[in-house]
């Protein structure tokens, strides 16, 4: 009966040390977060990159790391890597709206540059590929005009 009552005992001293630990990374993860939220905010974009993929290296990514590591990404117009970013995200959070969102607005930018890049190729265009091009940028508020001027 004490090896019964010892293993027992035993059994809920690690099953407490692994809550604990657990409570501890959640901890340290959500401090990671507000860190590289903190330095996204302030313009900082390497630092919070930086401590975001060391947060992803510990297993402790969240939709909302992924996802703003995807604008972070976004910001630095390394538009496959924060297309990647935002599809990790949604592996998290299908239902998050705003993912969904800079997911879309990250495919038409891609979009947009790929068609300004046949723009500057060509070197003439024709009405439909102008025409798109116009129609890209005026859902971005863009105009065309500034676009030529690049």
């Amino acid at each position: 009966m004490k090896i019964i009552t010892s293993i027992a005992v035993l059994t809920l001293l690690v099953s407490l040390s692994g809550c604990s630990a657990t409570v501890a990374e959640q901890k340290q993860s959500l401090k990671s977060f507000e860190n590289a939220k903190n330095w996204y905010l302030s313009g900082d974009l390497d630092s919070a990159e930086h401590h975001l993929q060391w947060l992803h290296g510990k297993g402790l990514a969240s939709s909302q790391s992924w996802a703003l590591l995807g604008n972070i990404y976004f910001r630095q117009y390394r538009f496959e890597a924060s297309e990647q970013a935002y599809v990790r995200s949604l592996e998290f959070d299908s239902s998050n709206n705003d993912i969904w969102f800079n997911l879309a607005l990250n495919q038409l930018r891609q979009t947009t540059n790929t068609l300004m890049d046949a723009r500057v190729q060509l070197k003439e265009t024709d009405d439909q590929l102008d025409g798109l091009l116009k129609d890209l940028l005026a859902l971005q508020k863009v105009p065309i005009e500034e676009v030529g001027a690049q």
